[in-house]
C-alpha cells in the first residue's frame, strides 16, 4: 500500500476527533430506577389478566377476581387496571421497608361509591392494625373522600367526584408519612413501625374481605423502596414514569460525569447500528455509599464488575460496542483518583 500526499493542494493537518462531553445521566430516566421495587403502567390488550411489572424486578403478579387491562380509561400509555369492586386485587410479595424511607404512588380513577372500607393500594398489611398503612376512596361516613389510614390516624381528603383522575403518594421520610393528593399534602403522621416482608394489596382491603374492593381504574402504580421520592408539595406527574434508570445517551456525546447520591441502575441508549464502533468514558464520583447496577450486556475486563467507588472517591470507566449496543466491552481506568 502507498500513500501519495499532493502538497500542491495546500497542507495537512491529522487531527483526533473530537470528545463531546454529553448530556448528565442523572437528568435522563429515573435516577432513583434501582431502588423501584414494583411498577405497573397497566398497559396492554382490553381484557388481558396480565399484569406486567415494568420495574428491574419483574414481580408477579396474582390476580383475583376480574382484574384486568382496560384500554378506554388510562392516564397514559395504553392502558390502566380496572377493578369492578367485587372481589378484584392484585397481591404480590413486598420485600418490607425496614424503617427506611418509601413513596407509594398511582393515579387513581375512583368510579363509584363503595361501602365500608375498600383500599385502592395496602401500602403496609400486618396482622396488628395499629402497624397497618391503607389508602383509600367512599368510606363509611366520609363519602367521596380519599383518606390515608396510619395505624389508625386518619388523613381525609375534601370531597373529590368520581369519574376523573387524580395522583395520590404516601410518603415515609425519617419517621413522618405524608398523604399528598395531585401534589398537595393532605397532612402527616408518625409512623416508625419497621415493616417487614408482607403480601402487599392493590385493589384490595387486604386478604381479610374479598367484598371490600375498589371500584374504579389504578394506573402508573410505583413503590420506591428507601426513598422518599417528594417531601414537599409538588407537581404531579405529567407523564408516564420511566422504566430505564439514570441514562447513558450516545447521541449526546461520548464523555459523560455522573455524582450519583443514591443506588443507581445505569441504562446505555441510542449506540450507533451494528457496523458502527462507539465509545464513551463514565466519571463517577458518588456523593454517598451507593450501589451500583450495569447494563446486563456489559462484558467487563476480568469478567467481573469492577467495586463501587467509595462516597467522595472518583471512578472512571471506559464502554465499547461495535453491534449496535448488544454487547459493551467495559473496562475501569482510573480508581480512587484525587
Amino acid at each position: 500500500m502507498s500513500l501519495i500526499i499532493d502538497y500542491t493542494s495546500g497542507f495537512f493537518e491529522a487531527a483526533p476527533t473530537g470528545e463531546t462531553v454529553g448530556t448528565d445521566p442523572a437528568t435522563i430516566g429515573d435516577p432513583n430506577f434501582a431502588n423501584v421495587e414494583l411498577l405497573l403502567h397497566g398497559d396492554g390488550t382490553s381484557g388481558s389478566t396480565t399484569i406486567t411489572d415494568s420495574s428491574s424486578n419483574s414481580v408477579s403478579m396474582t390476580v383475583t377476581g376480574n382484574t384486568q387491562v382496560d384500554t378506554a380509561i388510562k392516564k397514559f400509555g395504553t392502558g390502566s387496571i380496572q377493578f369492578d369492586g367485587t372481589g378484584d386485587q392484585l397481591s404480590f410479595t413486598n420485600t418490607g421497608f425496614g424503617t427506611g424511607d418509601f413513596t407509594y404512588e398511582a393515579w387513581i380513577y375512583p368510579n363509584a361509591q363503595v361501602q365500608s372500607f375498600p383500599a385502592f393500594f395496602v401500602v403496609v398489611d400486618d396482622a396488628s392494625s395499629s402497624n397497618r398503612v391503607t389508602a383509600q376512596y367512599d368510606i363509611n361516613g366520609q363519602a367521596n373522600k380519599f383518606r390515608l389510614n396510619v395505624g389508625g390516624t386518619s388523613i381525609y381528603s375534601g370531597t373529590k367526584s368520581t369519574g376523573q383522575w387524580y395522583h395520590v403518594a404516601v410518603v415515609r421520610s425519617g419517621t413522618t408519612v405524608t398523604f399528598y393528593l395531585d401534589g398537595a399534602s393532605l397532612g402527616t403522621a408518625t409512623y416508625s413501625y419497621n415493616v417487614p416482608s408482607h403480601t402487599g394489596y392493590i385493589g384490595g382491603n387486604t386478604g381479610r374481605s374479598s367484598t371490600l374492593s375498589f371500584k374504579g381504574y389504578i394506573d402508573d402504580l410505583r413503590i420506591t423502596n428507601g426513598v422518599a421520592r417528594y417531601t414537599s408539595n409538588f407537581t404531579a406527574p405529567t407523564a408516564a414514569f420511566s422504566d430505564q434508570g439514570t441514562t447513558v445517551s450516545a447521541t449526546s456525546g461520548n464523555v459523560f460525569n455522573h455524582a450519583p447520591s443514591g443506588d443507581v441502575a445505569y441504562t446505555f441508549s441510542n449506540p450507533p447500528t451494528t457496523g458502527s464502533a462507539y465509545d464513551f468514558t463514565l466519571k463517577v464520583t458518588p456523593s454517598a455509599t451507593v450501589a451500583i447496577t450495569w447494563p446486563s450486556s456489559v462484558k467487563w475486563s476480568g469478567g467481573t464488575a469492577p467495586t463501587t467507588p467509595a462516597s467522595g472517591e472518583t471512578d472512571v470507566y471506559t464502554f465499547y460496542t461495535d453491534d449496535g449496543g448488544t454487547t459493551y466491552y467495559g473496562f475501569q481506568v482510573g480508581d480512587a483518583l484525587a
